[in-house]
């Protein structure tokens, strides 16, 4: 198998649950590479949650998350022996498929909880937006001005959500109503960075939009037009946010 971590990288451990499994808990744990055979077996440190070790049982299935130099790598892996190598706690872990970078196509999923602002667009703004588009496509420069000014002097109308997830290809966020599935929306995203906040407007459309329990909606959209660098920053916004959370700092 190809090494693409190095001892000390910190790793991110999700259990591998059943469908048919009572038990719900998704929680993500941290934990750390403390040697590799150079075959297929690690020796990792065993996860802690609220300062308690979480118990692994001895056979058990866990995704593994690896921060290195190069990117997040994924793979799975199972707990061969847990024991006490001094004061340190540790597992013996078999990975059972080969450690995978994350594609573009399979962004990873941040979970995370910040405010952000979004917009729904009126029925006359979705018909100059075809205009301009149907301008475009037929080389008609008078009306896409025309369309474009028009555009300018539409008034736009923003309300707050809380975003509770976020990757490269989407996200999902916590508002008062409820949208339509497939709706356009625009979205401002405060992204902050070891550079400092960056504001982001991108555009996307929902998923799937439903009640949640304290009867405000869950909403999950795709993002829309995105940039190559606008993803790019997405996505440095999500690996940042985790090496940070990795090494216990502050943002």
């Amino acid at each position: 198998m190809e090494k693409v971590f190095d001892i000390g990288n910190k790793i991110e451990i999700t259990p591998v649950r059943s469908a048919f499994s009572s038990d719900k808990n998704t929680k993500k744990y941290s934990s750390q590479i403390l040697d590799f055979d150079e075959v297929r077996t690690a020796k990792i440190s065993a996860p802690l949650h609220d300062g308690r070790i979480v118990p692994m049982r001895e056979g058990e299935d866990i995704d593994l998350c690896f921060f290195t130099k190069a990117g997040l790598y994924q793979c799975r892996g199972r707990v061969k022996k847990r024991y006490n190598d001094g004061k340190v706690a540790v597992l013996d872990v078999l990975f059972v498929s080969d450690p995978q970078k994350f594609q573009r196509r399979k962004f990873y999923r941040l979970e995370c909880t910040f405010e952000i602002n979004y917009r729904r667009f009126s029925k006359e703004e979705i018909k100059l937006r075809e205009e301009i588009e149907n301008a475009k496509r037929i080389g008609n420069d008078t009306l896409l001005e025309e369309c474009k000014k028009k555009l300018e002097e539409t008034p736009e109308h923003w309300s707050s959500a809380t975003i509770t997830n976020l990757s490269g290809g989407g996200v999902k966020f916590h508002l008062n109503e409820t949208l339509d599935r497939g709706e356009p929306i625009e979205l401002a995203i405060p992204l902050s960075l070891q550079k400092g906040v960056l504001p982001m407007k991108v555009m996307a459309h929902v998923i799937d939009c439903e009640k949640s329990m304290d009867s405000r909606s869950d909403a999950r959209c795709e993002f829309d037009g995105v940039t190559n660098n606008e993803r790019e920053v997405i996505v440095k916004y999500v690996f940042e946010e985790q090496r940070r959370r990795m090494s216990g700092g502050e943002r």
